[in-house]
């Protein structure tokens, strides 16, 4: 999953206005077969959908979501949901950002487990990561003859002449050796002179 994707377009389930404390004390599943509407066999049916089994039933999933705070409930369905569990460590999300100089390294998700993340994302407070407080990227580059290296991202600027995922930005360093070293350049990066961008026919 691209870095962005792990912490931007998600939305909270929101809680009544007056909700003193907005947390989810339930979420529960149920897992159990539906049956389309209209369906008297067993018999496959013919649509013409492609992707379709033609199965009269089909496995359904629901999930439920209390607040005993606010009295409000949630209730999510869907047919044939695909349904993962994995932890902080491989997803990066959830995990709290870890601090480097004047900038906060965001962790996104990891290729094996117990290696290290290929990306984070960079802001300069450790309170929340939107589109709005994100201030740089880094990310694994493998290419180099020394070996893999960091290439950092500074200053999200959708006209910005870099690209690294899928995100523009104003500034853009060389190969650097180790995370913390891609993490110093982005904290200085407003304040450093850039090296020029050469644009050739």
């Amino acid at each position: 999953m691209l870095i962005e994707e792990t912490y931007f377009g998600w939305a909270p389930y929101t809680h009544a206005d007056a909700c003193p404390n907005p947390t989810w004390d339930e979420v529960q599943a149920r897992r159990d077969e539906g049956r389309r509407p209209g369906a008297t066999t067993d018999q496959p049916h013919t649509c013409t959908n492609g992707i379709c089994l033609h199965a009269n039933c089909f496995g359904r999933v629901r999930v439920r979501l209390l607040c005993r705070d606010c009295d409000t409930v949630y209730t999510i369905a869907g047919e044939g949901l695909t349904e993962t569990r994995s932890t902080t460590e491989l997803t990066g999300w959830g995990q709290r950002p870890r601090q480097v100089g004047d900038v906060w390294l965001w962790p996104g998700d990891v290729a094996l487990p117990g290696s290290q993340p290929y990306q984070y994302l960079v802001t300069r407070q450790p309170q929340t990561i939107t589109p709005e407080t994100v201030y740089g990227i880094v990310t694994w580059h493998l290419g180099s003859e020394i070996g893999p290296l960091w290439i950092a991202g500074a200053v999200p600027d959708e006209g910005g002449a870099h690209q690294i995922s899928h995100l523009r930005w104003r500034h853009t360093s060389r190969g650097l050796v180790t995370v913390d070293d891609a993490a110093a350049w982005i904290a200085g990066a407003d304040t450093r002179v850039q090296r020029p961008l050469v644009v050739t026919a």
